[in-house]
């Protein structure tokens, strides 16, 4: 009896302890579960707070998690499943990410995904590799959306394109004696002209040759005008065509003609020493004219007090170190002296600035160089100033060269 009774106590001892064991796993395995969902919401809180796109992918790149911001920037429902990389991006993109995630870790990559609405959305990504305990291969992509940034670009070039072009009216402006003065002349001369065949008429046929010879000057000085006032339009007009190759020494003899009334009621002497091969650059024929027509005529200014004023233009090939890619590089240099005032030292550090000048209040608003910097640079190039006071200045902008194709023989 006492045997039977011992080991039914045994056995209820150890159903007992089986109990607590089976009630200290279930509580553990509630507290491991509780500690593994406040886990999972504290990251989906971070996730849906953060601005960025967050995607997790598995080895074969299909979508596991995402951020809030993901489905919301590319309008994918939340409860949408199966998606995979391919998905939300156009194939040399899905080609690129493939190939920098095969290799690792990879950071600022530009590029572009694509929305349910098949909406391109530009974005820079870093992307890392994580492998779990268990083995798993997990990739992880955070994508930055860049729409804003380019809405923000596009926006600034249209202010810059406006104030480029109010540079060009305000040099028209300051043009308009010169401008005048080139107009008047052939207008004076077909004004007398035509008087003259008025009175030839009275004995025509007497006069049928001085008629005919003063038609056609009167034709030819119309058409001179008319030549003036195409220049006039086509440098009023806002340049929107793409960059071309063209030609440095003609653009500034172009200048140069245009400028032709001016330098004359300004009594400047003009030395031209062009490089005897004709240099190509790429860019716009338009705004290269504005950046030396704001040299010139500033170099004009500069020598209203000066006794002999002399301008000087150069062109010349120049090696110089790309500042992007730190290597030589081939540039085609313009410079555009005077032997004016000269800059003061203390400035010379301050006129590429906006709104910085040297004239009176109201003659002028401090655009001018700051724009031609802005050109120059919009076109890889660089530009330099060097002023001795009462000695004159010398402007150079430099231009990468366009190695112009030859044509093959046929």
């Amino acid at each position: 009896m006492d045997d039977e009774k011992n080991a039914k106590t045994g056995e209820s001892l150890l159903i007992d302890i089986l109990e607590r064991q089976k009630k200290d796993l279930v509580v553990r395995f509630l507290k491991k579960h509780e500690e593994v969902e406040a886990n999972r919401s504290f990251i989906d809180k971070i996730m849906s707070n953060l601005s960025d796109l967050i995607i997790v992918l598995s080895a074969d790149l299909q979508i596991v998690q995402a951020s809030k911001e993901f489905y919301k920037v590319l309008e994918v429902p939340e409860k949408d499943n199966g998606l995979s990389l391919k998905d939300i991006t156009g194939r040399e993109s899905l080609k690129l990410l493939t190939e920098r995630l095969a290799g690792g870790e990879f950071h600022e990559l530009e590029t572009t995904l694509i929305s349910r609405g098949g909406k391109p959305v530009p974005v820079i990504i870093r992307g890392t590799t994580y492998v779990t305990e268990s083995g798993r291969i997990l990739h992880m992509l955070v994508a930055s959306d860049r729409r804003d940034f380019y809405d923000v670009m596009g926006r600034m070039r249209e202010v810059q394109d406006q104030l480029i072009h109010s540079g060009r009216l305000a040099s028209l402006g300051e043009m308009a004696a010169g401008i005048g003065h080139e107009l008047t002349q052939p207008l004076n001369t077909v004004l007398l002209l035509a008087r003259n065949c008025v009175k030839a008429m009275d004995n025509p046929v007497q006069n049928t040759a001085m008629i005919k010879e003063n038609l056609v000057t009167i034709i030819e000085r119309v058409n001179h005008s008319s030549s003036i006032i195409r220049s006039l339009k086509g440098f009023a007009s806002k340049a929107k065509e793409e960059a071309v190759p063209v030609r440095i020494n003609v653009i500034i003899l172009d200048v140069l003609s245009f400028l032709d009334a001016q330098l004359l009621l300004s009594d400047i002497a003009v030395d031209l020493a062009l490089a005897e091969k004709d240099y190509w650059v790429l860019g716009h024929e338009v705004r290269i004219e504005q950046v030396l027509l704001n040299l010139i005529q500033n170099a004009i200014q500069a020598m209203a007090e000066t006794r002999n004023p002399v301008l000087r233009i150069t062109t010349f090939r120049h090696a110089r170190v790309d500042p992007e890619s730190l290597q030589p590089k081939a540039y085609v240099g313009i410079s555009v002296s005077d032997n004016g005032d000269g800059i003061d030292p203390a400035i010379q550090n301050k006129i590429f600035d906006p709104f910085f000048t040297t004239r009176e209040v109201g003659s002028g608003m401090g655009l001018g160089l700051s724009i031609v910097e802005r050109i120059v640079r919009g076109f890889g190039g660089q530009i330099k100033v060097d002023s001795i006071p009462h000695n004159g200045t010398t402007f150079t902008v430099y231009l990468p060269e366009y190695e112009k194709e030859e044509s093959s023989p046929t």
